[in-house]
C-alpha cells in the first residue's frame, strides 16, 4: 500500500505576485537579511531534555515550523542560569558547554530549510518556586513577591547582579558557536530583565535601580556584554513590555522614554509585547482579545526608536500582518500560537490561499496543557509535539468509514480517514455542522472558534466526504453501511434535572440556547430570566443574556469564587471578571432551586431558607453525560469502532480533535504493511 504524500516543503519563492508585498519585502535586522517580514515568536514548549537539552521531539517541532516560511525562527526561553534563573520545567538551557552540541543540531535543522535561527535568552527571576530550584529562593532586583508563585524572592547583591550579566553573555557566545544566527533577550513578560527596568518591581536605591537611568542599569549592561561577546555581525533583539497594565509598573509613556537606552546599549531591533504574571492575560491572550490589539503600543515604541520594530500579538490573519505593515504599527510581524495551528501559515500566505490556513482561534488549550506540565499541544492541529510522526498511510482503499457526529471530533476523524483512502461517510443528526463547537462559540467573545469550524466545512466541502446532515443514525443505518471502521462523536446529552416546573415552557436547557441561534432571537425582550448553573456554560449564558438587555439572577451551589472553575484558567479569570463587574447579573450563591412556578422560581440557601424569585425565563445549565448510545449496537454488529470527545468524556475541543488523530493513527498503523527489514 502506498503511504500518503508528505507534507510537501514550502518555497521561499513567490509563485506571482505576493498577495501581500509588504509582508513578503525583504528587512534587515542589523547585518542580518530576511526574505520577509515574518518571524517565528518564542514559545515555550515542554519538549526539553531534563536537563535542559535539545530532544528528538524538539528538533522535529522546530524544523516543521522551519520548513513552513518563517523567515526568522526564534527558538524558546532558553535558560542562561539553571541554578536560579530556571521558570519552568523542563526548560531549553545553554548554561554549561555540553548543551551547545544539542543546540547546533537544533539551530542547523532550521537554516537548513532557509529560515534563520535565533536564540532567546532568558532568566525567570521572581517568576518561579523553590520546587523548581532545587528548594532555593528565587533571585530579584528586589522583596517583591510573584502573584502566581507567592513565593518573596531575595534581593540580589551587587556581585551577584554583575555575574548574571555575565552568565547572558556566556550564552550568548555559546549560542553563536552553536549556529544560531540572532540572539534576542527576553526583557518582557516580567521576567529578570523586565524586572530592573520595571518600578513595579524594581524598588532599589543604588547602581542597579531607583530612577530611570539606574533602572535601565541592569538591561543595558546586558545589552552591551552580550553585544561585545557575539559581535557586531550578530543582531541583537530585546523583548519588552510596553506596558504591564499593573498598578506601579511600565506605562507606555515610561517605555517611550527607555526604550533609546536600550537601543543606544546596542539592540538592534525591540520586539513590544505586554505584561507581567500579576497580568497574565496581557501576555497569554485570552480568547476574547481583539486582533492585533498590542499593535498601536508598537507603532509607539517604534516612533521612539531608529531600528526595527516587532509586533506580536493575536496577529492571527495574513490580512491583519499587511495592514500593520502599511499602517506603520511595526517593521516585521512576529507569529506565536498561529504556527501551533498552520506550521505553514507563511507559505500559504505567500502563495495567496489564505483561506487555507488552519486557523489559531486562542483557546489557550496549548497554555493549559504547558500549565499542567504536559507537552506542548494544539486543539486545532493534533500533530503539535507529534512532528515525528509519519505520513498517515492511505490503509482505506476499497473500504467504508462511517463517522457519527459532526462535531470538532467528528469533522477532524473524516478529514483523517479520507486522507488515508478510506469511503467516509459522516452523519450529523442537527442539520448544521458544528456540534459542540457552535455552543462554545455563541458566548461572549469566543467567536473566533466559529474560524475553526468554517476551515472545518471548507475542508469538508473540497473533499470526497458524503455529509448526512439531518440524519440520526441508528443500528439500522450502521448495519446498512456496514463500515470497516467507525467512529462514534456523538457528543454527550442532557442531564436531566429532576425538578417541580422543569416541564414548563419558560424551561430550557443553556446548552440549547448557545446552540440554537432561533431560540438566541426568540428571547424576551425584557428579564428577569434565571440561569440556574455556575459552571463555565451557566456563566456564559448569563453574560450572554445580559448582553441583550435581560436582568439576570444567576443561581449557583457552590460558593462563588469556584465559578466556572472548569474553564481554561485565563478566560476564567476574565469571564469571572465579567460576571461580578456586570450590573445586570446578580450572582446567588450556594443556593438550590427547588421548584418552578409561573413566572417565579423557589431557592433555598445553605441555612434551609426558601425564597421566590421573579423569573419569566430559566435556563438549566447542570452539566451534560457522556455516553453514546450507539455504542452498543456497534458491539452487537461486530464493528471495528472507537469512541472520541464528550461521547467518551466530558472535556474540551482539544481533546476530541486529538482523539480524533490518535484513533486514525492506532487504526492506521494496525492496518499498514511491516517495513522490510533489509
Amino acid at each position: 500500500m502506498s503511504a500518503a504524500p508528505a507534507r510537501e516543503t514550502p518555497t521561499r519563492a513567490a509563485t506571482g505576485p505576493a498577495a501581500f508585498p509588504r509582508l513578503f519585502s525583504p528587512v534587515s535586522l542589523g547585518p542580518l537579511g530576511l526574505d520577509s517580514r515574518l518571524v517565528m515568536a518564542a514559545m515555550e514548549t515542554n519538549l526539553a531534555a531534563a536537563d535542559g537539552g535539545v530532544t528528538p521531539e524538539l528538533l522535529a517541532y522546530y524544523r516543521e515550523r522551519a520548513r513552513g516560511g518563517a523567515a526568522m525562527v526564534t527558538v524558546e526561553f532558553t535558560c542562561v542560569e539553571r541554578r536560579e534563573g530556571l521558570g519552568s520545567t523542563p526548560q531549553l538551557s545553554l548554561d554549561s558547554p555540553h548543551l551547545i552540541p544539542g543546540h547546533a543540531r537544533l539551530a542547523e535543522a532550521i537554516r537548513a530549510t532557509g529560515a534563520r535561527a535565533c536564540l532567546q535568552l532568558h532568566h525567570a527571576g521572581r517568576q518561579t518556586s523553590p520546587r523548581l530550584l532545587g528548594g532555593r529562593q528565587p533571585v530579584a532586583p528586589s522583596v517583591v513577591e510573584s502573584w502566581m508563585f507567592r513565593t518573596p524572592p531575595r534581593a540580589l547583591a551587587a556581585a551577584e547582579i554583575e555575574r548574571l550579566v555575565e552568565a547572558f553573555a556566556r550564552s550568548a557566545g555559546w549560542a553563536v558557536a552553536a549556529g544560531y544566527e540572532a540572539i534576542e533577550l527576553h526583557g518582557a513578560h516580567g521576567y529578570l530583565l523586565g524586572q530592573f527596568l520595571s518600578p513595579f518591581t524594581n524598588r532599589r536605591d543604588d547602581a542597579w535601580g531607583g530612577d530611570e537611568a539606574r533602572r535601565l542599569a541592569f538591561p543595558t549592561a546586558v545589552i552591551r556584554a552580550v553585544k561585545a561577546r557575539v559581535g557586531q555581525a550578530v543582531p541583537v533583539i530585546y523583548r519588552l513590555s510596553a506596558e504591564e497594565f499593573v498598578e506601579g509598573g511600565l506605562t507606555i509613556a515610561e517605555t517611550e522614554r527607555l526604550a533609546p537606552a536600550l537601543v543606544a546599549a546596542g539592540a538592534d531591533a525591540l520586539h513590544v509585547s505586554t505584561g507581567v504574571a500579576e497580568r497574565l492575560d496581557t501576555n497569554v491572550d485570552p480568547i476574547s482579545a481583539p486582533e492585533g490589539w498590542r499593535l498601536p503600543l508598537a507603532r509607539r515604541i517604534r516612533a521612539a526608536v531608529p531600528v526595527p520594530v516587532i509586533g506580536v500579538g493575536v496577529i492571527r490573519k495574513p490580512e491583519l500582518a499587511e495592514a500593520a505593515l502599511a499602517a506603520g504599527d511595526c517593521d516585521l510581524v512576529a507569529l506565536g500560537r498561529a504556527l501551533l495551528a498552520d506550521p505553514d501559515w507563511p507559505a500559504k500566505a505567500r502563495a495567496g490561499q489564505a483561506a487555507a490556513i488552519r486557523p489559531c482561534t486562542s483557546c489557550n488549550w496549548c497554555i493549559d496543557r504547558l500549565a499542567r506540565k504536559l507537552p506542548v499541544g494544539c486543539a486545532e492541529n493534533p500533530r503539535v509535539g507529534r512532528e515525528q510522526d509519519p505520513p498517515l498511510p492511505r490503509v482505506g482503499a476499497g473500504r467504508r468509514a462511517l463517522v457519527v457526529g459532526g462535531g470538532p471530533g467528528g469533522l477532524a476523524a473524516a478529514l483523517l480517514l479520507e486522507g488515508c483512502g478510506f469511503e467516509t461517510t459522516l452523519a450529523e443528526a442537527r442539520p448544521r455542522l458544528g456540534g459542540g463547537l457552535v455552543a462554545s462559540a455563541t458566548p461572549p467573545g469566543k467567536d473566533k472558534l466559529f474560524w475553526y469550524l468554517d476551515y472545518l466545512e471548507r475542508r469538508l466541502a473540497a473533499s470526497t466526504v458524503r455529509v448526512m446532515s439531518g440524519t440520526r443514525a441508528d443500528r439500522a443505518l450502521l448495519g446498512t453501511l456496514d463500515p470497516a471502521f467507525l467512529v462514534l462523536a456523538t457528543g454527550a446529552r442532557t442531564r436531566a434535572f429532576p425538578v417541580e416546573g422543569a416541564e414548563r415552557s419558560q424551561v430550557a436547557q443553556a446548552y440549547d440556547l448557545l446552540m440554537d441561534p432561533a431560540a438566541l432571537e426568540a428571547l424576551p425582550a425584557a428579564g428577569p430570566v434565571v440561569v440556574y448553573g455556575g459552571g463555565e456554560t451557566g456563566c456564559e449564558t448569563a453574560e450572554l443574556l445580559a448582553g441583550r438587555g435581560l436582568d439576570v439572577t444567576l443561581v449557583t451551589r457552590s460558593p462563588a469564587r469556584r465559578m466556572a472553575r472548569a474553564a481554561e484558567f485565563v478566560y476564567r479569570r476574565r469571564l469571572v471578571e465579567a460576571i461580578r463587574g456586570n450590573p445586570r447579573i446578580a450572582v446567588r450563591d450556594e443556593c438550590h432551586l427547588v421548584s418552578i412556578g409561573q413566572g417565579q422560581v423557589v431557592l433555598r440557601d445553605g441555612a434551609g431558607r426558601e425564597e421566590s424569585l421573579p423569573a419569566l425565563r430559566v435556563f438549566l445549565a447542570q452539566g451534560r453525560d457522556a455516553g453514546s448510545e450507539l455504542e452498543a449496537a456497534a458491539r452487537e454488529l461486530g464493528l471495528r469502532h472507537v469512541v472520541i470527545g464528550d461521547a467518551a468524556s466530558i472535556r474540551r475541543i482539544g481533546e476530541a480533535v486529538n482523539e480524533a488523530y490518535l484513533a486514525v493513527r492506532e487504526l492506521a498503523a494496525g492496518e499498514a504493511p511491516p517495513a522490510l527489514a533489509c
